[in-house]
Order: structure tokens, then C-alpha cells, then sequence
């Protein structure tokens, strides 16, 4: 027993010498608030961005998707459509409240339009006989009775 003793604590001053850091980078990132990611830790490539403390993303067309001029863009693709003033992080957290007080678990009330936000809003949309989408929109609002 006292051999394994000193086994475990010669084991555990080895493992101090050599420091494990799962985070996937030190947080440091440029003058464009972006940094490398080699390795693809965060699976978006070798390089993007943590714009006013929002988590990892990438800048389509050199826009953040958290600026305001992305929120308020008047192209009519996917991408700034998720935007509109319906994926507002205010508009979706009062979705996510809502929906969770009736039973509908989109987790967390973040502000953010995810999985299971859109699965949530998908079911209430099949409960009260709207087109499922899943899309925040007007009719979605009204059923739920919120105002923005």
C-alpha cells in the first residue's frame, strides 16, 4: 500500500508539471476581433471571430452577424434573413419564455435562435394549426400573444 502511495503521488507532481488547458485558445484575438484556430477547435476553420462577447462565428461577406447593419439588412437570403427584426436577441427571448411557460422546453432563455428554440416553435406551430416552419414571424407573435 505505501508503494502505491508513492506511485499516485509521483503521479499527480508529473501531472502538475505538464498542465492540461482544454480551453480551445487563451482568448486573445487581433486588432479585427478575430484570431487563428488551427487546430479547428471550434469547427468553423482556421480563423473567426468573438465580436462583443458573442460565442465563435464567422463574418459572411466581411458583416457580423451581431451588427446592427446585419440585423437590418434588406437582402432577401437566408443568411440575413435569420436576422430580421424577428431573431432580434430581445424578440427571441421573449419567444423562449413564452413558449417554456406553456410547455414548450426550448431551453435556455438566451436570445439565441437554436435547436431547440426552432423545435419548440415548431411543435407550438403543429399544437395551434399554423404552418410549421419553425421561422419567427407575425402569425407566430400574434398566437403568442407578444409585441414587439
Amino acid at each position: 500500500m505505501k508503494h502505491f502511495k508513492k506511485i499516485a503521488i509521483m503521479f499527480m507532481c508529473l501531472a502538475l508539471l505538464f498542465p492540461y488547458n482544454a480551453a480551445a485558445h487563451s482568448g486573445r484575438t487581433d486588432s479585427s476581433g478575430g484570431h487563428r484556430d488551427n487546430k479547428n477547435a471550434s469547427g468553423l476553420g482556421s480563423y473567426h471571430y468573438h465580436c462583443g462577447g458573442y460565442p465563435a462565428h464567422l463574418h459572411e461577406n466581411g458583416v457580423c452577424p451581431y451588427s446592427s447593419s446585419a440585423k437590418t439588412s434588406s437582402s432577401s437570403s437566408s443568411y440575413t434573413k435569420k436576422f430580421s427584426k424577428y431573431y432580434q436577441s430581445s424578440v427571441v427571448k421573449k419567444v423562449q419564455k413564452k413558449l417554456n411557460k406553456l410547455g414548450y422546453k426550448c431551453g435556455k432563455e438566451d436570445g439565441i435562435y437554436g435547436t431547440k428554440t426552432k423545435n419548440a416553435i415548431k411543435d407550438f406551430q403543429s399544437d395551434e394549426g399554423m404552418t410549421v416552419n419553425g421561422e419567427i414571424k407575425k402569425a407566430l407573435l400574434k398566437k403568442l400573444k407578444i409585441n414587439i
